[in-house]
């Protein structure tokens, strides 16, 4: 019995290692070597399980690309790594309740070493760097330095996640948002541009980073936005090469890398006066945007639309629309009433669409265009009903028209809620017009008046001559300057290339409006009242009936003037109430010297009788 047992262990043993063979053969990684030309060329392709690996990017299957710590790591935890996940994870939060980041720090590092393949982990922690413990420090230097740990925890995870776009696409969202747009990003940004060692960590020993070279910009330095940019293109590559990997929509996925061209002209604006650098900027930008804005994008409907081709639809819808009124005449205008008063129209929005376009002010192209949506919402299946109405002979070609005509309808809608969704319209106007000098120059002429508002020159400085008794003005105050700022930007937002139409609800217009708010403050300081014709009342008006500014209305305007007048007028009455008091007084005074004389003068001839 014994020497049974022994012969079977004995068995078990040799099974086994001849299993060994063929599973070392399906799992052998791949290997690679250089050629003469340093070029790398893959010599072997590895086992099956090697090559499934690869394919599905599970973990490394090159022999090069095996990190031997994070494999000898896997191997200790006995098939238990779920396990230790899990415990190093609670570990790590432990950390950072107790703001032990050093500790914090060295647990990330074990924690990415047993699972380098699983994306949420690079994201989680890298995230937990950047935004969750640097604001545990009140020195912005600090702050700083976790944002850069998080973008540096990113870095450590493309070599294990090279197909994957996820990493870069996070990369891009932390160098551009936590730097460009968190509360100390001034300081962020100056801190970027001087900071070399951390550009010469971005490019990275492998070459998969970015060279800070393509992102310094002349005469300002190193930009995060255009680090950004950079990291962005690596995604959309890796994207062109591997798009089953794609996890964003394209709508949300193509936009992000023009936007980085406007966020930086945009942050170079509120630090610079603009130049062409910036406007060479916005001309990028928007050549990149005309760019996404013709791509197809895809829809859930599983129509392709491009922003650009809702011009098409409009025009194609408009065509199909008269080919129907020509077929069944006399029945849209009656519909269109009727769906005015189906949509509930308030007295105000039925005036303003009766005014012709070209007549309207902006207060009543806003409240017009709120109606027009509110009746184009509600105008599907218009074209059905008029369609029923046509002759038996014309039957047929109405129907197809009105079927055509949904159809534009249904594509229009999913077009225009994409479009909408990503501020197409308004981000293709914005660009164009930044990209112009009339705005160009609108833009340094409020820089310039700003600035002397920043040094609290509020007025005028004149010099006196006492010899001929003239003046001459040497230096002009922030007051004059924000209003030919004020002229300048209203030339440019009527110039029919810029479009300001298509600006008055956005960003441009905020920041003008908040620009008059500083002029109105000035005037206060200094005494002054709020001009009469100021050349933006009509948008001040718009604004304050929206609730959106606390300027004075064309209404306060009136009142103030109509209390001067009331003022003068009681002056003018008090002026002629005085006078007729004073002759009062001067009679007075004449009757009563009279009495005066009269008593001494009996008096004495009392005496002298």
């Amino acid at each position: 019995m014994r020497n049974q047992a022994f012969v079977r262990k004995i068995s078990y043993v040799i099974i086994a290692a001849i299993l060994l063979i063929p599973l070392s053969l399906i799992s052998q990684p791949a290997t690679q070597v250089s050629d003469a030309g340093d070029q790398v060329q893959q010599k072997r392709q590895g086992g099956v399980l090697a090559q499934l690996r690869d394919e599905y990017d599970l973990s490394q299957a090159k022999l090069m690309e095996i990190d031997p710590a994070s494999e000898t790591m896997k191997l200790a935890s006995v098939g238990l790594r779920g396990v230790a996940v899990n415990m190093l994870w609670m570990q790590a939060m432990e950390h950072r309740k107790k703001k032990n980041w050093d500790k914090l720090r060295s647990t990330l590092s074990a924690l990415i070493k047993i699972q380098p393949n699983f994306i949420k982990v690079w994201e989680y922690q890298a995230h937990n760097l950047s935004y969750n413990i640097s604001v545990e420090f009140d020195d912005y230097e600090y702050r700083y330095h976790w944002v850069k740990e998080g973008i540096r925890f990113l870095t450590d995870g493309i070599p294990y996640n090279y197909r994957n776009h996820r990493i870069t696409d996070n990369l891009g969202f932390f160098t551009g948002m936590k730097i460009g747009r968190s509360d100390e990003r001034h300081q962020f940004r100056k801190l970027f541009r001087k900071d070399t060692d951390f550009h010469e960590d971005m490019m990275l020993s492998d070459g998969k980073g970015v060279d800070p070279d393509l992102y310094d910009t002349r005469e300002y330095g190193h930009d995060n936005w255009k680090m950004a940019w950079l990291w962005y293109d690596k995604s959309r590559n890796l994207v062109a090469k591997y798009p089953k990997n794609q996890y964003l929509s394209d709508m949300m996925f193509y936009r992000k890398r023009p936007m980085q061209l406007m966020a930086q002209a945009r942050s170079l604006q509120t630090e610079f006066p603009t130049d062409d650098i910036i406007q060479e900027i916005w001309r990028d930008g928007n050549r990149e945007w005309n760019v996404f804005g013709e791509r197809e994008i895809r829809t859930t409907s599983g129509v392709p639309v491009t922003f650009k081709g809702l011009a098409d639809f409009e025009a194609r819808l408009y065509e199909s629309r008269k080919q129907l009124d020509v077929l069944v005449p006399g029945y849209r205008d009656g519909y269109m009433d009727e769906l005015k008063l189906a949509a509930n129209l308030s007295p105000r929005q039925l005036e303003a669409l009766e005014i012709p376009v070209d007549e309207r002010t902006e207060e009543d192209g806003i409240i017009a265009k709120a109606a027009e949506g509110i009746i184009q919402r509600k105008s599907r299946g218009i074209d059905r009903r008029i369609a029923q109405n046509a002759a038996p002979s014309d039957f047929a070609a109405a129907k197809r028209l009105a079927d055509q005509i949904d159809e534009l309808m249904s594509q229009m809608h999913f077009g225009e809620s994409y479009a909408e969704t990503v501020n197409y319209k308004y981000w293709d106007v914005r660009s164009d017009a930044e990209s112009r000098d009339i705005l160009a120059e609108a833009r340094r002429s409020m820089w310039r008046a700003e600035e002397m508002k920043r040094n609290s020159i509020f007025d005028d400085e004149f010099q006196f001559d006492s010899s001929t008794g003239e003046k001459k003005l040497i230096k002009r105050g922030a007051i004059s300057l924000f209003e030919e700022s004020f002229e300048k930007w209203k030339a440019a937002l009527d110039d029919p290339e810029v479009k300001g139409s298509e600006l008055v609800d956005g960003e441009v217009v905020d920041n003008l409006m908040s620009s008059c708010g500083e002029y109105y403050d000035m005037l206060r300081v200094t005494g002054r009242q709020w001009p009469e014709n100021f050349i933006f009342q009509d948008m001040v008006d718009v604004r304050s009936a929206f609730g959106t500014d606390r300027l004075p209305t064309s209404q306060d305007v009136a009142e103030r003037l109509s209390g001067q007048s009331d003022g003068q007028d009681e002056e003018e009455d008090d002026e002629e109430i005085d006078s007729s008091e004073s002759d009062e007084a001067d009679a007075d005074a004449n009757s009563d010297e009279k009495d005066t004389d009269s008593p001494d003068s009996t008096e004495e001839d009392g005496d002298s009788k």
